[in-house]
């Protein structure tokens, strides 16, 4: 499951859109990260999606990409004028089709194709209406829902969100997150004709006059079983809750968020967490893989990612600027545990810290805030110019930090942990071929 959650330039300081993600998926699920140039097509040329082939447009944009290895679509996206696309999946009353656009398709297919947020909002709909919205979307777990998108520049932010063909929307005026709950009730600006007459066919309320969005259309099960209610009422109360404008690290706090409880741990602690640890097959079977952060504005804008999961023990680092690449020494993961892929070197020593994770996470958290302090002092701001060296020193740095922690993980106090919490993730490891 994930969380997402935006604040425009009103709510935040620098006069900047911020944005972040946390990627909730399986736990060998590895996600990583990819930046695609700018390219011109022809005019019969197509494009792969994961289940469906579509046609092309004359010319896609550069983008960046954080996405699941197996599939054509992305859990986030952003590219070169600023536009940044978050996903999430809801539950509804109405089933999902066999076939058709995923979500991280729609993702991946509007940030290619947009200059703003609202063109990325417009095509996201025009896409859903002509394709539908379908297919599996889980790696070894199959799973199929329903889409909501939180969608942002540096001048305004948009949330939709959809079931099958229809859709709502609003227009975000300070502060918005969505995580895996349908946010909209009555206060979306506008929806598709299908949406209300559909609910009202199926007795789901008795007149358009009192449709709710949100009451009308969830899956009550569903949701309450991906704990999304739970997470949306923290990332509410974290961007709602604060006095001053938000900044970056702001926003780093809360994707690392394990809610009030200060002795949460990812074995015994609730599972309705931003910062999300999967611990058992059926109510906890997934966890943050990937985290993005951005801030977009005027004159600039500004991306960071863990590239890696459990962004509490994961250091954020630059990535995606006017004339960067991918840091030249990031090294991409597929379906099993190879150690020269960043997001699994940092996957080994982050399984190894589960057994040790309450004196692990102790020692890593002040390495990493003092790495971050130094990093957002040289990367943000208007003037600041992030290039290549400073993408491939900071993401050195970042990966010297988990490198130098993790070879030490012995030598911490170990914590108790059950026979079923072990035999979980030793049953991942043996899939996976991580040993210790």
């Amino acid at each position: 499951m994930c969380d997402t959650i935006v604040t425009l330039d009103s709510a935040s300081e620098g006069g900047m859109t911020l944005f972040g993600k946390n990627s909730d998926r399986e736990p060998d699920e590895v996600q990583n990260i990819c930046i695609i140039p700018r390219r011109e097509h022809n005019s019969n040329d197509t494009v792969d999606c994961t289940y469906l082939t579509i046609p092309q447009v004359s010319e896609t944009a550069r983008v960046f990409l954080c996405k699941p290895f197996w599939m054509f679509g992305a859990e986030m996206a952003a590219n070169e004028h600023g536009v940044i696309i978050g996903n999430e999946a809801i539950f509804t009353r109405e089933k999902p089709d066999n076939n058709g656009l995923t979500g991280m398709d729609l993702v991946r297919l509007a940030a290619e194709r947009s200059s703003t947020a609202r063109q990325a909002l417009e095509i996201i709909i025009r896409l859903l209406e002509q394709y539908g919205q379908g297919g599996n979307c889980g790696y070894r777990f199959k799973l199929k829902y329903m889409n909501s998108f939180l969608i942002a520049d540096k001048k305004e932010a948009y949330v939709l969100e959809t079931v099958k063909r229809w859709w709502a929307w609003k227009k975000i005026t300070d502060v918005w997150s969505i995580s895996n709950v349908i946010s909209l009730q009555q206060d979306y600006d506008e929806c598709s004709e299908g949406l209300i007459k559909n609910a009202v066919d199926k007795g789901y309320c008795k007149s358009s006059d009192n449709f709710n969005f949100r009451k009308c259309y969830s899956d009550k099960l569903m949701t309450w079983a991906a704990n999304g209610g739970v997470r949306e009422k923290c990332s509410r109360k974290l961007l709602e809750g604060k006095n001053k404008r938000f900044t970056m690290k702001d926003f780093i706090d809360i994707l690392r968020n394990h809610g009030d409880g200060s002795q949460w741990t990812p074995n015994k602690g609730p599972g309705g967490t931003i910062c999300l640890h999967a611990a058992d097959p059926l109510f906890r079977r997934t966890q943050t893989v990937c985290s993005l952060i951005a801030g977009i504005g005027e004159e600039n804008m500004v991306f960071y990612t863990t590239g890696a999961s459990n962004p509490c023990m994961s250091p954020y680092f630059p990535v995606f600027s006017c004339n960067t690449e991918l840091p030249s020494e990031y090294k991409e993961g597929s379906k099993y545990y190879d150690k020269d892929s960043y997001w699994w070197e940092s996957e080994y020593y982050h399984r190894k810290a589960l057994s040790y994770y309450d004196s692990a996470l102790a020692v890593i958290q002040p390495l990493i805030n003092n790495y971050e302090k130094e990093m957002l002092s040289k990367t943000e701001g208007s003037g600041i110019n992030v290039n290549q060296n400073t993408v491939d020193n900071y993401f050195l740095k970042a990966r010297d930090i988990v490198r130098d922690w993790g070879n030490r993980l012995d030598k911490f106090s170990s914590v108790k942990t059950s026979f079923y919490y072990r035999h979980y993730w030793n049953h991942y490891n043996k899939i996976n071929g991580i040993i210790f």
